[in-house]
């Protein structure tokens, strides 16, 4: 699970801005280069399942893999990680990454794929092949969570009457990336969801206003309280 805390203002940083903050501070400035300028290179994904990628972790012939985006549809992506490879007893640092990025799933409810490219940061190239991984557990990205965070403001009663009653004493949210492992409720293994905590700072004088919970599920659009 995945635990963060934010004000409405850090949601504003996405594309490349979020990209770049992405990539390990402790690799040499020539390499973190080198790696900002492959990923400015990929082109706009056109396709659910890149050409030629390995699908590493499910049948090629897994039918939630095998669709193409209709006319008009785009297919979106989002950067979740940059992992340096572990060194190896008796070699340098390593000069390999993987970047991962999620692609939701084009059809609302069917479960996305992770991306993973392995780039070596001494030149700025891809090593190996493009891989699908279906089952990888990757963290929810800053676009994803802006998503959540503005489904819920426009769909739950209980976040929307919060923002109306603690809005000018400055509404603040925490969440908690969760994990599906089985099937409960509208939730399935797969499923892309967050928990959103939302506080208030409370008034001279007054009490903390209670917070307000909510779970949030991207992939099937719904959100629902929270009832912890």
């Amino acid at each position: 699970m995945h635990r963060a805390f934010f004000t409405l203002l850090i949601v504003g940083t996405t594309g490349l801005a979020a990209d770049r903050d992405l990539i390990p501070s402790q690799l040499p400035k020539d390499q973190r280069d080198n790696l900002l300028r492959f990923m400015e290179r990929q082109p706009k994904p056109d396709r659910f399942v890149p050409k030629d990628a390995k699908i590493v972790d499910a049948p090629a012939d897994n039918p939630n893999l095998n669709v193409e985006p209709k006319p008009g549809q785009s297919i979106k992506q989002y950067t979740v990680q940059i992992v340096s490879h572990r060194p190896v007893p008796g070699q340098e640092n390593p000069k390999r990454v993987d970047v991962l990025y999620y692609r939701p799933h084009p059809e609302k409810g069917k479960q996305g794929i992770t991306i993973k490219q392995t780039v070596d940061v001494t030149t700025g190239e891809q090593v190996g092949p493009t891989e699908v991984l279906v089952k990888q557990h990757t963290p929810i990205s800053r676009e994803e969570l802006a998503e959540a965070v503005a489904l819920a403001k426009e769909t739950s009663p209980e976040v929307k009457a919060f923002y109306e009653n603690h809005e000018a004493e400055g509404v603040r949210w925490e969440y908690l990336q969760m994990k599906v492992n089985r099937k409960y409720e509208q939730h399935e293994p797969g499923d892309r969801v967050v928990r959103l905590v939302y506080s208030a700072t409370p008034a001279e004088g007054q009490a903390a206003p209670m917070p307000v919970r909510v779970v949030v599920n991207l992939t099937k659009g719904a959100v629902v309280k929270d009832e912890r």
